[in-house]
């Protein structure tokens, strides 16, 4: 079985569950492990991370092992869905990136 992208999600925050419920359906290819931070002790202790860390922005190892957090993770993660892939694109944009950030970071403080 290859490897899967971890994706480690606040499962007590309810956007944050839509979010990922939407993800995993379209996930046809399955190509994620859906990780809910609260649920899961044994993943996450290999992450190197603490459960607050994880839970302050949205994580994810990839299958190489690297964490990358926040809107790089979404690009990542879209980059996976055929149709989310152009917003996946968009992010490399150094402009679009910064401002996907701001506003990821706006939000976060709402959720």
């Amino acid at each position: 079985m290859s490897k899967k992208i971890k994706v480690f999600y606040d499962g007590k925050c309810n956007i944050c569950r839509r979010e990922i419920d939407f993800y995993s359906r379209i996930d046809k290819d399955k190509n994620f492990d859906w990780v809910n931070i609260h649920k899961n002790k044994g993943k996450i202790s290999n992450t190197g991370l603490s459960k607050k860390e994880l839970l302050s922005v949205l994580h994810i190892q990839t299958e190489r092992g690297s964490i990358i957090k926040g809107v790089d993770a979404f690009a990542i993660m879209w980059s996976k869905f055929r149709y989310l892939k152009p917003l996946s694109f968009a992010l490399k944009f150094k402009l679009i990136n910064i401002f996907a950030n701001f506003l990821y970071k706006l939000w976060l403080k709402t959720r």
